[in-house]
């Protein structure tokens, strides 16, 4: 009998109470121990005879009790190599938002990214940075112990991540000196990789080579450790490589080596797990996976399962399975969690078919002959931490000690859970914590090194700083020391380092330029040989040159020389330059400098076929005298750059030199003309009288402008405004300003206006419609009808002047728009305002 009585019974789910609190279920199932709580027993039998025993087994006799684990001191074997990291300013999503917003707009103006865009980005941003640092499923161990017996320096070596960005990989050895483990840092990483290193991990099995892998964020490297006959270093060649194009196209997520053959396994983020064999670098799927679709955790974990070869155990948050690769997709059940519990971590298995698990809320102890039942659980009673490891020691006596760490603290728990005679877990000593001093809280891997009665536990920080603690037991006298550690090994060319002045510092070099030389000042036996070889395209260039414009797909923008002519009617030289007056030509040659001073140049043809040609010959010639002139002038006046004549200068210079000299004046004859394939259209004349205006043209009378009394300069006549020049242009002098007729230019219907003559001394006819209702309303007063004893009486009528009547329907009329024009009157033209009629008092009553 392997397992304590358990509670199986189904509770029920609530139970009324009255209130608002709720009934809470106790947990049923394995024997949970938790100080405080009653505990299982059972009769076991003991010498023919039974005996109640309890899963806490303390002894009451000192040479029966079993030993505890005792701390050393925390010394650091290995400096950190990381920068600390930096203290963010706490900002609030507002403020971060704005400073998005404003880098966007400083650095990107030409992109409008809308502000809610920004913050869904930073608060996707800031919330998974809070999952990663409550928990990164990517993160592995990074500190690994290697052992390799054929080493000379020893058989130990540990491996570890350095550099800023932990990319480079560190291994330093072990060395046995006066019966006392050393341990020797090395400053000089063996390897560096383009990405950060997650995890190590090294083969267990023991055989002719060992191996390391090392996964990173890009692929999982897998490294051959050997040791050649006489090398005093080891030999790490490159054995495999793994990417995610091989595991699904998915990133990994553990990686382990298999227990005898050189196999290594990798498990994806979704469980599928891929054997990869070292021998022949072939990978296959060995195991799809089961999908977590309640949750998106991506918690997988790989553990041995004894020494089978055909399988693994596989983790998740919330099940643990034995795989069997012999069976496709199947798996064995070993535990299964329905709670809010997550499980962290799990130890591979031994021969004696034990797992010890950790969770967020317990540590467990389980049997893979037995499936779903735990042999043994205890509470940690600590904060939810999905960063929990456990670690399991043999000392001496077959002592089994199992410690709990954190990333995240120094605290290291431990159990003494070991197996009794009669076959059942006990627990021998109540869990007790010891801290490790350290300057740092913040972990990303540990590693246990047995010295047979005592143990060395190593812990690699964030920062890459090692540090290394000694386990012993009780009652056992630390004679070795357990660990020690030897001042670090640097180069031996920092060690010859010193002080150089900045000639010590300079390097020798030799490189050949004449191949760059030749290429850009080629012998005239190559330029006659290339010449010869374009013999026949020249003149075929020379037949396509007066078809030029009309194979022209589109209109060239700028205007053209002869030379660009010339040039685009070829075919493009194989290095070009940035201008076409740099790039060489096929024309560029003794045959072209013939063809031009003998006038076979087809010039007039190109002329012709042009929408527009100019010279500018005159141009040039005003900036050089030496460009004056025909081909054969230019060439002969070219000759008084030539070199001093001296017997000296050898003769494939001088034609090198008679040869470059015909170039350059046919370069400059053929940059006189100028040609267009568009039209340039001229300017007239009269488009500078419309802008100006007409001229005022004085005859007796003429304006005299200001000036200075004691100014000695002469002030030119003021211009004057367009207003007053078309003004004065409508009056012709001479005229009869009586006969002046004014015709209106700014109707839409474009006719004149009829003659606006004015005549004295005769009547004006009115032609005028009848008012309406609405303006004899408002401009006719009320008549009051009054007696009187004298009769009403007509005003005079005068010649020429209207009556008053008119006048008023003339002034109301013009109420009606808007008038500029102030008319006579007081009042402006408007009607006078009416008095109120005084009421006269009258005496009421007496005194």
């Amino acid at each position: 009998m392997e397992f304590w009585p358990e509670d199986n019974q189904t509770q029920a789910k609530s139970s009324k109470k009255h209130g608002k609190g709720k009934s809470k279920t106790s947990p049923s199932g394995p024997a949970y121990l938790e100080a405080g709580r009653i505990q299982a027993v059972t009769l076991v039998e003991n010498e023919s005879r039974f005996e109640w025993t309890s899963p806490l087994h303390l002894s009451k006799s000192i040479l029966s009790k079993s030993p505890k684990l005792t701390v050393g001191p925390m010394v650091e074997v290995f400096k950190p190599t990381r920068p600390p990291s930096l203290n963010m300013p706490a900002t609030s999503l507002v403020q971060r938002v704005e400073q998005g917003a404003n880098f966007l707009r400083t650095h990107f103006p030409e992109i409008e990214i809308a502000a809610e865009l920004v913050r869904a980005e930073l608060s996707a941003d800031a919330q998974a940075t809070r999952e990663l640092d409550q928990y990164d499923p990517f993160a592995g161990n990074v500190l690994e112990l290697l052992q390799v017996p054929d080493a000379v320096d020893g058989s130990h070596f540990l491996v570890f991540p350095m550099g800023e960005a932990n990319c480079d990989l560190n291994i330093s050895p072990f060395e046995n000196l006066d019966q006392r483990l050393t341990f020797r840092p090395s400053a000089r990483p063996v390897r560096s990789f383009s990405t950060p290193i997650m995890q190590l991990a090294s083969s267990k099995f023991s055989g002719l080579d060992n191996f390391l892998a090392a996964r990173t964020f890009g692929s999982t490297v897998v490294l051959r450790i050997s040791v050649d006959s006489g090398a005093p270093q080891l030999a790490i060649p490159e054995s495999a490589v793994i990417f995610r194009d091989d595991i699904g196209l998915r990133p990994p997520l553990d990686i382990m080596f298999h227990s005898r053959h050189p196999d290594i396994l990798l498990v994806n983020d979704e469980g599928a797990v891929y054997k990869c064999s070292l021998e022949n670098n072939i990978s296959q799927l060995a195991f799809s996976g089961i999908k977590n679709t309640d949750t998106g955790d991506k918690f997988w974990r790989l553990a041995r399962a004894g020494s089978s070869e055909d399988g693994c155990l596989l983790s998740s948050s919330r099940n643990i399975q034995e795989l069997d690769f012999r069976t496709a997709d199947l798996a064995l059940n070993l535990l299964s969690i329905s709670t809010s519990e997550r499980l962290t971590c799990v130890e591979h298995s031994g021969e004696d078919f034990l797992i010890r698990l950790a969770s967020t809320e317990r540590i467990l102890w389980i049997d893979r002959r037995f499936p779903s039942r735990a042999l043994l659980g205890v509470t940690h009673r600590r904060n939810h931490d999905r960063t929990l490891a456990v670690h399991t020691m043999t000392m001496m006596h077959d002592s089994q000690y199992c410690l709990v760490t954190s990333r995240k603290n120094n605290l290291v728990t431990v159990y003494d859970v070991s197996r009794s005679e009669d076959q059942l877990l006990h627990m021998n000593n109540m869990p007790y914590p010891f801290s490790l001093d350290m300057q740092e809280d913040r972990f990303s891997g540990d590693a246990f090194l047995g010295l047979g009665d005592q143990s060395a536990m190593f812990r690699i920080t964030e920062r890459g700083r090692v540090s290394c603690v000694n386990l012993t037991q009780t009652g056992i006298r630390d004679v070795l020391g357990g660990v020690h550690t030897s001042p670090m090994e640097v180069s031996a060319s920092r060690e010859k380092r010193r002080e150089m002045a900045p000639l010590e510092a300079r390097e020798f070099s030799e490189t050949n330029m004449r191949p760059a030389y030749e290429q850009l000042f080629p012998s005239v036996n190559v330029i006659n040989a290339q010449e010869e070889e374009d013999a026949e395209d020249v003149y075929d260039l020379l037949e396509e040159l007066p078809a030029f414009w009309q194979k022209l797909d589109a209109p060239v923008e700028q205007v053209l020389t002869t030379y660009d002519i010339l040039f685009r009617s070829g075919d493009a030289p194989k290095h070009r330059s940035r201008a076409d007056f740099l790039s060489q030509s096929i024309f560029n040659s003794t045959r072209g400098y013939r063809i031009v001073s003998q006038g076979r140049f087809p010039v007039e043809a190109v002329r012709k076929g042009a929408s527009w040609h100019s010279s500018i010959a005159s141009v040039i010639g005003s900036l050089d005298e030496t460009t004056v002139g025909d081909i054969r002038g230019i060439t002969g006046r070219l000759h008084n750059f030539d070199l001093a004549s001296s017997p000296s200068i050898p003769a494939p210079a001088m034609r090198r030199q008679d040869k470059d000299r015909e170039q350059l004046a046919l370069d400059l004859t053929l940059s006189k003309e100028i040609f267009s394939s568009t039209p340039f259209l001229q300017s007239s004349g009269s488009d500078d009288a419309e802008e100006s205006g007409p001229s005022i043209r004085f005859r007796y009378l003429r304006p005299v402008p200001k000036r200075d009394y004691y100014s000695k300069e002469e002030q030119e006549n003021s211009a004057f405004p367009l207003g007053v020049r078309l003004l004065l242009d409508e009056w012709d002098v001479g005229m009869d300003p009586e006969k002046y007729v004014f015709n209106e230019t700014l109707g839409s219907d474009g006719e004149t206006n009829m003659e606006n003559k004015p005549h004295r001394g005769k009547k004006r006819e009115n032609f005028r419609s009848p008012p309406s209702p609405l303006l004899q309303a408002q401009s006719l007063p009320a008549i009051t009808a009054l007696s009187s004893t004298q009769p009403t009486l007509l005003p005079p009528r005068v010649v020429g002047v209207e009556s008053r009547v008119t006048q008023c329907e003339e002034i109301e009329s013009q109420s009606l728009m808007t008038n500029t024009q102030v008319l006579s009157g007081p009042f402006g033209g408007r009607p006078a305002a009416v008095k109120k009629s005084s009421m006269v008092k009258k005496r009421m009553g007496g005194f």
